[in-house]
């Protein structure tokens, strides 16, 4: 583990991975609720690759 990866997870309790994906998340579901957006449009928003790659995350990460 590099240094940044082990004091980023000391200092936030979690890897950058973990913690960009929660954010992207928190991103995906706030423009789920607040706007007209298509899934395919709030997933490249939120910076996955696909409607399909943000449905598996969001599947795991928040269960529905």
């Amino acid at each position: 583990m590099t240094h940044f990866a082990r004091a980023f997870r000391q200092s936030i309790g979690a890897s950058p991975h973990q913690w960009l994906l929660a954010r992207r998340i928190d991103k995906a579901m706030s423009l789920l609720a607040g706007s007209d957006l298509t899934l395919a449009q709030i997933a490249l928003a939120c910076g996955f690759s696909d409607q399909s790659h943000l449905t598996r995350v969001f599947k795991v990460a928040v269960g529905t």
